[in-house]
């Protein structure tokens, strides 16, 4: 079977300090992307990587797929949506859209099926996306999903296997939860986002307000129950959580640092701090299995801004045990076209995340003047950060 070294459809790239990694440079779509950082775009035994496509000035993004055991790559409309998710285990790529969940395989020659139609609530309120990033129970036996109405975000999973819906949670309206993840090892908690407030006064976004305790609410656990907590950040700052693979710790970032907050301890603790001058040197991350190594992308500065849409950016590896930060891409830059006054509405952040059983790091980079998926090998990385 092929591999992203010796696929015709990817050409090596050397950063600065001599890191290797290698671009998907065979084009199916203008603008092709690495997955959001909370799935993997890969299935597990590595033959199949899935990766979104888009089509400028078209909003929105469908996906595309590389064969690695025939070396082909293709890219299919239909699957315009959100939420992507791979079955680690067939391959096949799960979505959510206006008209409900749907599945397709990576072979062409098949179509897509519905796995589950909305709920009727859903329906009258007109949602338009089915879940900001769906994820597995841990027996896959049901989707999770974060459905936002005008009503306020509905929370539950849809069951592969009949496409019944069971609501968890219902926020209140102008209380949007988004980026729910379900637990790895408990099929009945997960996390949740409280990042922003709906005015519908304004018809706009803001920062949610403080509790009476003074606490930034973004960490929001949900049980299948109906039961809700909600964990203090550190400083009062947390963006971009993930869930270690145990299920026993929820990471995050905060500020210029990478945060771990065990379960069922009240103290949060800092991983590491990596600060980039003028910029946001902690943007998003993720961990290995073992949570030994970490990956993360940042912010440059750029026209005076510490961040906007499509500023040029960097992909780091911290080793968690000997201390040590090496570059994986030092400099994105930006893409032509693309301004702090004019920025990309294709969020097109690094969104670096382990796959493969941690045996390659996958992110978007802007090295080549577009906007392309790029991969590493962990081993490398662990090697020179010794």
């Amino acid at each position: 079977m092929f591999s992203p070294m010796n696929s015709r459809h990817f050409t090596e790239r050397v950063n600065e300090n001599g890191v290797r990694y290698w671009v998907l440079s065979t084009r199916v779509a203008p603008i092709q992307q690495g997955f959001y950082f909370v799935n993997s775009g890969f299935s597990e035994d590595g033959r199949y990587l899935w990766f979104y496509c888009a089509f400028p000035p078209a909003a929105g993004h469908c996906a595309g797929v590389v064969d690695f055991l025939t070396d082909e790559v293709r890219w299919f409309p239909e699957t315009q949506g959100s939420g992507w998710m791979v079955d680690p285990l067939t391959g096949n790529l799960y979505w959510g859209c206006g008209q409900g969940i749907y599945m397709r395989t990576p072979h062409p020659q098949d179509r897509a099926v519905q796995i589950a139609e909305l709920p009727e609530e859903a329906v009258r309120a007109r949602v338009q996306e089915a879940g900001t990033h769906l994820t597995f129970t841990p027996d896959r036996k049901e989707i999770l999903a974060d459905l936002q109405t005008c009503f306020g975000s509905i929370v539950g999973t849809f069951s592969v296997k009949d496409g019944s819906f069971t609501e968890w949670y219902h926020t209140k309206p102008g209380t949007p939860y988004n980026h729910a993840q379900m637990c790895p090892t408990n099929g009945d908690l997960c996390m949740c986002a409280h990042e922003i407030s709906y005015n519908p006064t304004t018809g706009k976004n803001d920062r949610p307000a403080l509790t009476e305790e003074g606490i930034y609410p973004r960490l929001q656990l949900i049980g299948r129950d109906g039961s809700r907590e909600m964990r203090k950040p550190y400083k009062n700052a947390a963006t971009h959580e993930w869930w270690a693979a145990d299920g026993k710790s929820i990471y995050y970032c905060s500020s210029e640092s990478i945060v771990q907050d065990r379960l069922g301890e009240h103290e949060a603790e800092v991983v590491c701090h990596i600060p980039i001058e003028g910029g946001n040197g902690t943007w998003h991350a993720h961990c290995t299995e073992d949570e030994k190594y970490f990956v993360v992308d940042g912010s440059h500065p750029y026209a005076g801004k510490t961040w906007w849409r499509g500023c040029p950016s960097t992909v780091r590896f911290y080793n968690r045990e000997s201390g040590k930060l090496i570059d994986v891409v030092s400099y994105n830059p930006v893409v032509e076209g693309w301004t702090p006054e004019k920025p990309s509405i294709y969020h097109i952040d690094p969104h670096p995340r382990f796959v493969v059983g941690d045996r390659y790091v996958t992110f978007t980079t802007t090295v080549c003047g577009r906007v392309d998926v790029g991969i590493a090998e962990t081993s490398q990385l662990i090697e020179l950060s010794r």
